[in-house]
């Protein structure tokens, strides 16, 4: 089974106490970016505690300036330092508007890359790359191996592996705003990295000034739903492939059946004898085939979903070893529970998934397979936003994003008052910088905090 997919303070006893922040430091590191480190607590519930050290970078503004935006990364997983120190990656998430006149900082959130990261042993993360679960059996088995797993990452990552959820991450955020100097934040929340923003929102709603929730993560559902609707939003952008691939004789299945040539690909998926043509020797079981096939959809990047289609089709055979990698998957089953309990349970969610989604079968984002068995409970699951007193929010999505629906944004939107739905008519996972209206949006609400009319739509 694959595993698939930025003044301290701490609340106690329904108050804010406020400790004191020394102001950062900053020091040259990639290219033209400058980078530090912000010393924050392990456990919030305990800021006298353990300590670790988040890494943070910034890219200057490039104009005169206007402000600060703090981006809170995609993933689970992604690095805000890798993000705003590579100019390539940050002219795709921000507007060069407004790049020029804010300076954009970052951060590794606990668990990433440099701020502690999640580590584990490689042979043991191996065990977990198996085919689906096709008895109860093979599903005790699973979670035997799950737990092995997370045994062994909490014991080699520390303490700060009890404490990944996006409830200490929100308030890793605001010890950044204090070292900053600033009152109010300018936030820019991506994919994952909307949850954080949710987050804060609902414990820092008087520290905003503006924020943007791009590709919104809707951490209001239980597991089944989230994976229902991702498997329609996958379904959704397929759709919109197909419809290309009819019309164009760019793509390399060009007047062929599609739909029959991926159903082909998943009965051999289905019987384990579809081979991966990038490691010899192993096969692409049916959640990995959703996987290759969707996640091209999120750039969007049509021709390469037919020659995804056209390579399978023909994958040679041979045998690689699995590489270690570490693995800060285990932030999202901090955030969410995967609610399933039994192989009854997958086979019923499998027959829901695939009543919406015909040809991908299932979400190519579901909630971790991992988090069904992790070695802590998840600490801030899945439930409604509770927001009160916060400025008006822009919600931004895509119509057709196959890795975070649209269905989900307008859920998390109708749970933030004042907010402002933003719709872009199009393909892809993230809409910023999709298009000029996008752009222009996105520039002016951070710079003035003017937002556009309600249910707003940038035509693709």
């Amino acid at each position: 089974m694959k595993l698939r997919l930025l003044l301290l303070s701490t609340a106690v006893a329904g108050s804010v106490v406020v400790l004191p922040m020394p102001a950062v430091e900053w020091t040259s590191c990639a290219g033209a970016a400058s980078c530090t480190e912000v010393e924050v607590p392990v456990d919030w519930a305990e800021p006298d505690g353990d300590r670790f050290t988040m890494a943070v970078a910034r890219h200057a503004a490039t104009g005169e300036k206007q402000g600060t935006i703090v981006y809170l990364p995609a993933g689970p997983g992604s690095s805000g330092v890798d993000a705003v120190t590579n100019e390539e990656i940050l002219s795709v998430l921000l507007p060069p508007e407004v790049v020029e006149h804010f300076d954009v900082v970052s951060f590794d959130p606990r668990g990433v890359r440099r701020s502690s990261p999640v580590l584990c042993d490689s042979a043991l993360v191996a065990t977990l790359d198996r085919p689906e679960p096709r008895s109860q059996a093979e599903f005790e088995e699973l979670l035997s191996a799950q737990a092995a797993v997370g045994a062994d990452c909490r014991q080699r990552t520390g303490p700060i592996f009890d404490h990944l959820d996006s409830t200490q991450v929100a308030r890793d955020v605001d010890a950044l705003r204090s070292a900053l100097g600033e009152e109010e934040l300018n936030l820019y929340a991506l994919s994952y990295g909307t949850v954080v923003g949710q987050m804060y929102a609902e414990r820092f709603p008087e520290r905003i000034r503006t924020l943007v929730l791009d590709a919104v993560y809707d951490h209001s559902v239980d597991s089944g739903r989230f994976a229902v609707t991702g498997a329609l939003a996958g379904q959704e952008s397929f759709d919109r492939f197909v419809e290309w691939c009819d019309a164009d004789a760019a793509c390399v299945l060009h007047n062929t059946d599609v739909r029959a040539r991926l159903s082909a690909l998943f009965d051999r998926a289905e019987a384990g004898t579809l081979p991966d043509p990038d490691a010899p020797g192993e096969i692409v079981d049916p959640a990995a085939l959703t996987s290759r096939i969707v996640s091209p959809l999120t750039r969007p990047d049509l021709p390469a979903v037919a020659a995804e289609i056209a390579r399978l089709e023909g994958a040679p055979t041979g045998r690689r070893l699995a590489e270690t990698t570490p693995l800060p998957i285990f932030l999202q089953c901090a955030d969410n529970r995967n609610d399933l309990a039994s192989y009854a349970d997958a086979e019923r969610l499998a027959a829901r998934t695939r009543a919406v989604a015909p040809d991908v079968r299932s979400s190519a984002y579901d909630i971790a397979t991992l988090c069904i068995n992790p070695p802590v409970p998840a600490s801030n699951p899945q439930r409604p936003l509770d927001v009160d007193g916060v400025p008006p929010i822009m919600v931004l999505n895509a119509r057709y994003d196959a890795s975070t629906p649209h269905q989900g944004a307008r859920h998390v939107a109708g749970q933030l008052p004042g907010s402002v739905f933003v719709t872009y008519d199009g393909m892809g996972h993230g809409a910023a910088t999709r298009s000029a209206c996008t752009r222009q949006l996105v520039q002016r609400y951070f710079g003035d905090t003017t937002l556009p009319a309600p249910d707003s739509h940038c035509p693709a």
